[in-house]
């Protein structure tokens, strides 16, 4: 998109800031990811527009040039502008590199209450290392952040260190990953996170992601946390066979690496079946439509 002609309009209107990480580690690598952290970033290409005195979203310009120039258009900020922005943003840095550096639990413990989002992930990355119980213990209220790399250590806390009282706010998550930039991740990881804390009334969530695809990753995922769930609750039993006998993914024929991996997710979903009912279904040596009809109504 840049440079582009159609896009001289908006140029002057914002001081711009490119954000590009190649996972190296390196200085400029970390101050890229201090800013993704900060901003919530965990895909890429993402373009929006913020309030430079609050460093809050003021338009998100999507990735096509007419709601591009839109969101410039219609995006107010004040013209007050204060060096305490400034100040607060310089304190932070300062102390999330502090709290990694360090890697200090008490430190970091403190450093969840702090209100900038680079803070709260440098501690939540520290006490996932050091002390996941203390970070799965404050799950449940600090999920509401809208924040994914937070919440995604959040769930893996929870995921490390099981809190049930936990389980319905991660279901809220799997139904609406409210202000997420990367939904389909988030919903991953809260399902990951209710395998190891969610119970019977978890499996309604869970159930519609179960047929999301093969090539979709939260497929094997939210299987996976059926399984666990239901073991681990005979009461989800009935709700997780049903889900998972619906899930049996659709044949691939005619391509050879679609056929394997299809297969290959269909066996996991019939060994969780097995595993959660106890029963004993043959898998046919061929998995094809005909196959998959019958696997589906031989656990109903």
């Amino acid at each position: 998109m840049l440079p582009r002609e159609e896009l001289r309009p908006a140029y002057g209107q914002a001081a711009w800031l490119y954000v590009y990480r190649d996972f190296s580690g390196s200085d400029a690598d970390r101050a890229a990811e201090d800013v993704a952290l900060r901003l919530g970033m965990t895909s890429y290409p993402q373009h929006f527009l913020l309030d430079p005195s609050t460093l809050e979203e003021i338009a998100d310009t999507t990735r096509a040039i007419p709601t591009f120039l839109a969101a410039f258009a219609g995006a107010k900020v004040e013209k007050a502008r204060s060096p305490a922005a400034a100040d607060r943003v310089a304190r932070a840095d300062a102390l999330a590199e502090r709290i990694r550096t360090s890697g200090d639990a008490a430190a970091a413990r403190k450093g969840l209450e702090d209100p900038d989002p680079l803070v709260r992930c440098r501690a939540a990355e520290v006490l996932l290392a050091k002390d996941p119980a203390a970070l799965s213990a404050r799950a449940a209220d600090l999920l509401a952040v809208r924040n994914d790399p937070f919440r995604y250590l959040l769930c893996q806390s929870l995921a490390k260190a099981p809190r049930p009282a936990a389980a319905k706010a991660l279901e809220g998550l799997l139904r609406e990953p409210e202000g997420s930039r990367n939904p389909n991740v988030l919903r991953m990881r809260a399902a990951e996170a209710l395998g190891a804390c969610g119970n019977s009334g978890s499996v309604e969530a869970l159930a519609p992601h179960a047929a999301a695809g093969w090539r979709n990753g939260l497929t094997r995922t939210v299987v996976k946390a059926l399984r666990a769930v239901a073991e681990r609750d005979r009461a989800a039993v009935p709700g997780a066979r049903d889900a998972l006998a619906a899930s049996y993914p659709e044949p691939e024929p005619g391509d050879a690496a679609a056929a394997r991996a299809v297969t290959a997710l269909a066996k996991e979903i019939h060994e969780a079946l097995g595993a959660i009912t106890g029963r004993k279904v043959p898998f046919p040596e061929e998995y094809d439509a005909a196959a998959r009809e019958r696997l589906a109504k031989a656990w109903r």
